[in-house]
């Protein structure tokens, strides 16, 4: 033991400061101070490059991981108040009152609301833009916020339930993905820039966002995926969109690898796998108030943005004060365009292409999305991890900018700094196309698209 803290002794320091600051960082780090929050973050991603250029084995990786995790359990998420809602939505789903039915401010004027004091915490914890719209949440991850409220009607309780779901999911997620880093031939340690990155951590488990087991699902997919059984793959996929709804823009970069029977059954049993849990609480008569809360997203909010920013930049005083409504759907239709035609014409020889193409769609839809929150970026993360490409790690370490627009009392950004960052992100990764890019890289494939046989090169 004592040969063993010897040999690794900066290593175990830089172990337990990372532990330290990101434990601080979640308890006692409110997002309202943004040089302390930036600083902290700073020095925990420059561990995180210390301690990933270590040969550490990946059990070392896992047991860091966990450890961490767990730290990160006891208090209340300090940089996002969603886990509100999501409470309350679980709570809803206990008394059988369905959570896309009725609004926040419609419940609450109820007497059994009204005079519960755990409730009226939950209510003004969402805050006024939450408890105004309808669920915006999908089936299976409702399901797991019922999960959540099965314990107690106590708010700290609660919490620890549904981060105990999501630290499982994300150590479901090491071992699928060091399983597919392996049958890619990509060395397994470079699963540790998700497992023990602090974005993830500090998302995830801090905060209580579930893309972490919406990215366990995908990651299921993926695998199942590379070994050629679409089957399981369609219905992870679909479990995965039933977490977040994004993954539905996957699937047509599923195609060339599965090539056409396939995915003609890969698309139908994923849709259908939709189709048939979205019935457990989606019905005619709330679709349209799931659909308004999706829509409100798209027609409302802008935050983090790069392309939409610099366009408002430029023509908000000739369009009128809300740009969203008016250039965020114009933007959406460009990346939809691009999206196609990035799926048409990405070409297939590796394993791990449609992954890429994954990776670039998201690329796309971030750069004209109106909105950006920090942890939507952990979907880039996962997928660079299977690629050759790093600026998705990058943008996890750069993203922790975004949070100074809470310091401000109107949450207002720093267009300049916000487009610094996405400058130097955009420029790195033209470096990396540039770098990795290859004259087959662009290609229909469309006979090889009808071939039966679905194998492709590692």
């Amino acid at each position: 033991m004592k040969k063993f803290i010897q040999k690794n002794l900066w290593q175990l320091i830089a172990l337990i400061i990372f532990a330290v600051v990101l434990v601080n960082i979640n308890l006692n780090t409110p997002r309202t101070n943004s040089p302390l929050l930036v600083t902290q973050y700073g020095i925990l991603f420059l561990l995180l490059i210390y301690l990933l250029k270590q040969p550490l084995k990946w059990q070392y990786l896992l047991g860091f991981g966990v450890v961490t995790r767990f730290c990160l359990l006891w208090g209340y998420p300090e940089l996002s108040n969603d886990f509100y809602r999501f409470i309350w939505d679980g709570e809803l789903l206990l008394k059988n009152i369905n959570p896309y039915a009725f609004k926040p401010n419609e419940l609450i004027s109820q007497s059994t609301f009204l005079i519960d004091a755990y409730y009226r915490e939950l209510y003004y914890g969402m805050g006024e833009l939450s408890a105004s719209n309808y669920s915006c949440y999908p089936v299976v991850n409702q399901l797991f916020f019922l999960i959540g409220s099965l314990f107690s009607d106590n708010v700290a309780v609660n919490l620890i339930v549904l981060k105990l779901i999501i630290i499982l999911a994300d150590i479901g997620s090491f071992f699928i993905g060091k399983k597919i880093l392996e049958l890619l031939k990509i060395p397994v340690n470079r699963i540790g820039w998700y497992f023990i990155n602090p974005f993830i951590l500090l998302e995830f488990t801090g905060n209580l966002h579930f893309e972490g087991v919406m990215i366990f699902f995908l990651l299921l997919c993926f695998y199942m995926i590379l070994k050629e059984k679409w089957f399981i793959g369609a219905i992870c996929l679909g479990l995965a969109i039933h977490v977040k709804l994004i993954p539905l823009m996957f699937i047509p970069f599923f195609y060339k690898r599965l090539k056409f029977k396939a995915s003609l059954g890969f698309t139908a049993l994923t849709l259908a796998v939709v189709i048939l849990i979205g019935q457990i609480l989606i019905n005619p008569s709330n679709i349209g108030n799931f659909m308004s809360s999706i829509q409100l997203y798209f027609d409302n909010f802008q935050f983090n943005a790069s392309i939409f920013n610099w366009t408002n930049s430029l023509y908000s005083e000739h369009i009128g004060w809300n740009t969203t409504q008016i250039v965020g759907p114009i933007l959406a239709k460009i990346a939809i365009v691009l999206i196609i035609l990035l799926g048409v014409l990405k070409a297939y020889h590796k394993s791990n292409d449609f992954i890429v193409g994954i990776l670039f769609s998201l690329v796309i839809y971030y750069s004209f999305a109106t909105t950006v929150h920090p942890w939507y970026i952990s979907l880039v993360l996962i997928c660079s991890v299977f690629t050759k490409y790093n600026f998705g790690i990058l943008w996890s370490g750069i993203i922790i900018v975004s949070y100074l627009a809470y310091a401000q009392d109107d949450f207002s950004e720093n267009v300049l700094l916000n487009s610094m960052g996405y400058i130097l992100l955009y420029g790195f990764m033209i470096f990396e196309i540039k770098k990795y890019w290859h004259k087959d890289a662009i290609g229909l494939q469309i006979t090889s698209f009808f071939k039966s046989d679905s194998s492709t090169k590692v």
